[in-house]
């Protein structure tokens, strides 16, 4: 009979017993570790090292970044030597990483800069231009020019709109209509055999002549006029 109340008992009471125990386990083992880790962490201090394993989480961060901000730099020197012929560096990179802000900034600096440099020689250009102009109409008011043409040629025709650059500029300029009887023997004397015909004189002499269309400001009518002694 004892034995048989002593089963009934256990097997009522027993597990609630081992459920109770297993839990106060639980909560020794959770109560320790909070306190080991008060401890390591006690006064500020990493005693365990978790610290220094974020630290140098955080250097390689910062070296990662070096890194980055060296090939930005790299990448936008090679850009500054890029000629038109090949690809820009920074585009290349830029389809390739269309959502990196740093390459959409470096591009806008890379154009602006291309841009002010290309304004820059532009108005250096126009400048040396200008002045080689002046100084070769200066060298033009010493000289008579002769224009042989005739009203039916249509390359006289076309060639007029580009006569203007002598206008105010020249010694005297003449116009002789090759048609006319009267200048008939002016144009056997100077030998025109074609119009239209340009004929620079310079102290009663025939320095150069131009035969043809006559077009300015043509580089081949700037080096013709260029050429005048």
């Amino acid at each position: 009979m004892p034995i048989c109340f002593t089963r009934m008992f256990l097997s009522m009471f027993g597990y609630k017993i081992i459920k109770m125990r297993t839990l106060g386990l639980l909560l020794a083992l959770l109560s320790l570790s909070v306190s080991v880790q008060a401890y390591w962490f006690r006064d500020g201090v990493d005693y365990f090292g978790t610290g220094k394993r974020e630290e140098k989480k955080e250097k390689k961060e910062e070296v990662k970044k070096e890194d980055r901000e060296k090939y930005y730099e790299e990448l936008y020197r090679q850009a500054q030597e890029w000629f038109p012929e090949t690809t820009n560096p920074l585009e290349r990179a830029f389809y390739k990483n269309p959502d990196d802000p740093k390459l959409v900034e470096l591009l806008d600096k890379f154009y602006t800069e291309r841009t002010a440099k290309a304004n820059l020689l532009a108005s250096k250009l126009i400048a040396l231009q200008t002045q080689k102009e002046e100084k070769l109409m200066e060298k033009l008011k010493d000289y008579t020019v002769i224009y042989f043409y005739s009203p039916q040629c249509p390359y006289c025709k076309a060639s007029e709109q580009y006569l203007g650059v002598f206008d105010g500029r020249v010694k005297q300029f003449l116009r002789v209509n090759t048609l006319l009887p009267e200048n008939a023997r002016f144009v056997r004397d100077f030998g025109v055999q074609s119009v239209p015909t340009l004929i620079f004189m310079k102290n009663g002499k025939e320095v150069r002549r131009w035969v043809g269309l006559w077009v300015y400001p043509s580089q081949s009518a700037i080096n013709f006029l260029e050429g005048l002694p």
